[in-house]
């Protein structure tokens, strides 16, 4: 069968069923804004931006869960057991994007409230979304937590939206509000709640064939 591909509002999926291989891939167009009194974008900063990004992603992201396959299919038959991977990137372009991403440039420890608009298709980053930041609880004694911010908007980008009925994770609204370690909370942590809208995208891909998410 060699590739099964495909393309949504929000991401292209592609699944190699020859290695039992699965990839997502985003497309993001860039627009690029400034806090003054920052200078202005040059092409470096640009790309180094989409760089960054594109390895924290992958690394909070990718190689991190196994899917189990079931079903009647040749694929299912074949990979029953044994499971598949998936990793999930970011591709920079100029046109046919699945989201439009606007980056701000800030100065150093300035901070704004990065979002994704999942109905939109829109996301929006700023130049201290790399940064580390550590988030403790207040209970005592408190529990805290690290997490990379660009890593948990992609989080939201990759289907874990209020839209969807599974965003954020740290209202107390939330049935997983005391999972302070989950990476759509405060922490770094994937779940495997995490890949329910993927799942259903894959699910309808390949007749026969049923996946769900193994181990992360």
């Amino acid at each position: 069968m060699g590739h099964v591909v495909k393309d949504t509002t929000w991401c292209v999926i592609d699944i190699d069923t020859a290695t039992g291989h699965v990839f997502l891939q985003q497309r993001w167009k860039y627009s690029w804004v400034v806090l003054p009194p920052m200078a202005p974008w040059t092409q470096t900063e640009q790309h180094d931006f989409h760089t960054r990004a594109d390895r924290n992603i992958w690394a909070a992201w990718s190689n991190r869960a196994r899917l189990n396959v079931q079903g009647s299919s040749a694929f299912a038959r074949s990979f029953a057991g044994r499971g598949v991977t998936i990793n999930l990137d970011i591709r920079w372009v100029t046109a046919r994007n699945h989201w439009m991403v606007t980056v701000t440039k800030t100065p150093p420890g300035t901070f704004r409230t990065s979002s994704v608009n999942w109905t939109a298709r829109t996301i929006s980053l700023d130049t201290n979304d790399f940064v580390t930041r550590s988030i403790c609880s207040s209970a005592a004694p408190p529990v805290c937590t690290r997490q990379v911010p660009v890593a948990h908007e992609f989080g939201h980008a990759a289907g874990n939206t209020s839209v969807l009925g599974r965003g954020d994770e740290y209202p107390v609204t939330s049935p997983h509000s005391g999972d302070n370690g989950s990476i759509l909370h405060s922490g770094n942590q994937l779940r495997s709640r995490h890949f329910r809208t993927i799942i259903d995208e894959m699910n309808s891909m390949i007749p026969g064939t049923i996946f769900s998410v193994r181990s992360v």
